[in-house]
């Protein structure tokens, strides 16, 4: 028991930095959080700890690039979007029913793709070179 509360609260930090950072457009820092969530998942076999945070990990790391190019007023309405998701996977993921966690997670990769696929569409030429390179890599 002590040892999951432990893992607990290495999460509900984590996600709490990550949801404060997201809020702010830093998509860098809560993707460096995530590969550590991943990785510390790992070794403790916690597999909602790996399930989660390898999603958060994709979308940091597909947002970033696209978010690095726009400003702060156009950025606002994804990172507000994605903040509010994490709030409701901080809030989720201890519980024992995971309808409500994987919703979240589900919403927050539905969000950061469509914005992708908006960001790919209003601008092809960089982009398409960018993801050439770059498929299935990570970005950062």
């Amino acid at each position: 028991k002590q040892h999951m509360k432990d893992v607990f609260d290495v999460f509900d930090e984590g996600f709490e930095e990550i949801t404060r950072m997201v809020g702010q457009g830093n998509y860098k820092g809560p993707f460096v959080y995530s590969s550590n969530l991943t990785l510390f998942s790992t070794l403790l076999d916690y597999e909602d700890g790996i399930l989660i945070s390898e999603i958060l990990e994709g979308v940091f790391s597909q947002v970033g690039p696209f978010a690095e190019e726009l400003d702060a007023k156009e950025i606002g309405f994804i990172n507000e979007q994605l903040a509010a998701q994490m709030k409701i996977i901080t809030d989720s993921y201890r519980a024992e029913d995971k309808n409500i966690l994987y919703q979240a997670l589900r919403d927050l990769r539905s969000i950061a793709t469509k914005f992708q696929i908006t960001c790919m569409r209003s601008r092809p030429m960089k982009v398409q070179r960018q993801a050439r390179l770059n498929i299935g890599d990570k970005y950062y």
